[in-house]
């Protein structure tokens, strides 16, 4: 296999709309940067076969832009959908893209975007030499689980009882030199700890600064895991609300999530096999019954419900006026990636919880998954079958994304097919 790594700017202009906090990305685009952010590229090639990984310092990827930029790696690299996986590592400090909570988004920063995309992708391809591949799983000490049950409800606090998706997988791209080509890891935790108008990548940032401070040379690539339901732990030990970070809380969480890499790597990772592949496909999950026209109109009228949720309901009531039907499930991206004998990343659009870690290994016998959200676009938040009936703000955030409805028990079955489509497709 030969293997290329680049990394390119994607920190825009100030003044340019944030993403990650809705009231806040309303009032004004950023004024600062504390750290820029970056687009990142691990391209790989196996004979005829080769894909490339791609790794982004924002809060979502959109379905609009995932479609765009696929097209350009297309017509530029003569990449196909397939081969191209995008990852948003979910930095609530970042620039806006996508559509989440009707927050405006530059189209000259789009455009930033995509040069920055094209650029990193050709550069991973120009600079791949041969490398060997090693790989394990560590354990991550950052996330605390946000859903804690409190007087009958589910509230977003500090659960440290609650399930979290610990498992860290490292995987280590080596050229024949022993230079680190690339240093691929993932932690399921919202880097959600900074607050105001300073662009960031957040926790995953400070930790690939470390690591490559480390290491010498730019080679480290954050994805982001089923942190869908997990804060930084930093932020909630012994507290009954998580409290905001300050930039030296930052530092420390990333230097916490570096240090567990590195203790992953010297403990001694696996020789793996080179053995790449790669497949795409959609999966569809059931939304509940939505509410009537009449229930919409009165969201839309009632300016208690905030403009943001008024203006959700009154889209929905023209749909219904224009004698158009409300979507009854939303199709989901799944995408999978082998790098290796045993060695595979699933991705999924969507914030998945914790609890779908183990859900989307286990159609695969051994080895080791990275099980990943925020992938190929926005989707919703995607609670398991057993947390929606528990509720909170994972269940109830669907409109935020655009949905007339919450999603329906039920989808397990579901994703598992899509999961033996990929492994069928070579994705094993």
């Amino acid at each position: 296999m030969n293997a290329g790594f680049a990394r390119v700017s994607i920190t825009p202009p100030l003044g340019t709309r944030m993403m990650g906090f809705g009231g806040r990305d309303m009032e004004q685009g950023c004024t600062g940067v504390h750290d820029e952010v970056y687009v990142r590229a691990l391209y790989v090639r196996q004979g005829d076969e080769q894909a490339v990984l791609l790794a982004y310092d924002l809060c979502f990827i959109g379905e609009a832009e995932t479609d765009r930029f696929k097209a350009a790696l297309r017509r530029e690299l003569d990449l196909l959908p397939r081969q191209v996986l995008l990852n948003a590592s979910h930095s609530h400090v970042g620039p806006s893209v996508g559509t989440w909570y009707r927050a405006p988004t530059d189209d000259a920063y789009i455009d930033l975007l995509e040069a920055a995309t094209l650029e990193a992708a050709r550069a991973a391809r120009t600079s791949a030499e041969p490398v060997s591949i090693q790989a394990g799983v560590g354990r991550s000490s950052v996330p605390m689980n946000r859903r804690k049950p409190e007087d009958g409800e589910t509230v977003l606090a500090p659960n440290p009882d609650g399930f979290v998706y610990d498992k860290l997988p490292v995987t280590l791209f080596q050229a024949a030199d022993g230079r680190p080509v690339c240093v691929l890891f993932a932690i399921a935790c919202h880097p959600s700890m900074m607050g105001g108008w300073e662009l960031s990548g957040e926790y995953p940032g400070a930790a690939m600064a470390k690591l490559d401070a480390h290491f010498g040379r730019p080679c480290s690539l954050f994805l982001q895991g089923v942190g869908g339901d997990a804060k930084p732990r930093l932020m909630g030990e012994g507290r009954d609300r998580f409290q905001p970070g300050t930039w030296d809380d930052m530092d420390r969480v990333g230097e916490i999530a570096a240090g567990e890499v590195l203790d992953c790597i010297s403990s001694g990772l696996a020789e793996v096999r080179p053995r790449l592949a790669s497949s795409v496909t959609e999966v569809s999950w059931p939304l509940e019954e939505p509410l009537s026209r009449d229930e919409y109109a009165a969201i839309a009228q009632d300016d208690a419900q905030g403009a943001v949720r008024q203006a959700w309901a009154r889209d929905l009531v023209e749909t219904l006026d224009a004698g158009k039907q409300l979507p009854k499930a939303i199709e989901l991206s799944l995408q999978g990636l082998r790098l290796g004998e045993g060695l595979r990343v699933l991705g999924i659009e969507g914030e998945a919880t914790a609890p779908w870690g183990p859900i989307m290994e286990e159609p695969f016998e051994g080895g080791i998954t990275y099980p990943l959200g925020y992938c190929n676009g926005e989707g919703l938040y995607l609670p398991t079958s057993e947390q929606i009936p528990e509720g909170g703000y994972e269940v109830y955030s669907y409109w935020e994304y655009g949905l007339p409805a919450q999603l329906a028990p039920g989808f397990e079955p579901i994703l598992q097919r899509g999961l033996a489509r990929l492994r069928d497709d070579g994705v094993r």
